[in-house]
């Protein structure tokens, strides 16, 4: 199956494709069950609700790509800077509300300097100068360019959103598992307002 994005024609919606994928990666970066209206609302406004139905099953479809290892972001924009500033900027408009969520987790040294290598690629789509700029203002004296990472952009996508799953299952089974007890049929524990079935547990 050929993977799609959302497509502009099929909803009112100013953002491009690729900028709604980007905050669909940022989505599936969660460390715990999160509804997408919580994300959605602050970046679309209140006409969120017409285009959430497809965004929820581009979060499913995109995760499933990653969980099999055939999601590629370098395909999808064909390595094109503007289409990865595109896809960068839609992450990072999200990516601040999902952040909070790794500052409650400890992380291992090979995800956290992943992590890192992932924000700072999407930092350097977005903006190459200023990003190389902000790091010398720190006393990075040579900093890296957006072509020292991109070839490993795919790889630390995948690697950043297993760590992500491993971090949500495994903080179930330490914890109280949120999906303990829930039937099927049962409102989902994210509170998006749908049956579990529907929602996580699909």
């Amino acid at each position: 199956m050929q993977y799609t994005l959302i497509e502009k024609g099929e909803v009112q919606l100013e953002e491009s494709s690729l900028f709604m994928e980007g905050a669909v990666l940022a989505a599936n970066l969660t460390t715990k069950p999160l509804a997408p209206e919580t994300w959605l609302e602050p970046l679309l406004g209140e006409g969120f609700k017409t285009i959430q139905p497809m965004v929820e099953e581009q979060i499913h479809k995109q995760h499933n790509y990653i969980l099999r290892n055939e999601y590629s972001i370098l395909a999808l924009t064909e390595a094109n800077s503007e289409q990865l500033a595109d896809f960068a900027e839609g992450f990072m408009s999200v990516w601040p509300m999902i952040e909070e969520q790794w500052h409650d987790v400890a992380l291992n040294d090979g995800l956290e300097r992943m992590l890192q290598a992932l924000l700072t690629t999407m930092m350097l789509a977005i903006d190459e100068e200023q990003t190389q700029q902000q790091m010398r203002d720190v006393g990075i004296e040579t900093p890296p360019a957006l072509v020292d990472f991109i070839e490993q952009f795919d790889l630390m996508i995948n690697e950043v959103a297993l760590g992500a799953d491993e971090l949500m299952v495994g903080k179930k089974s330490k914890s109280l598992n949120p999906f303990k007890g829930v039937g099927r049929n049962d409102p989902c524990p994210c509170e998006s307002g749908k049956k579990f079935k529907q929602c996580c547990g699909k």
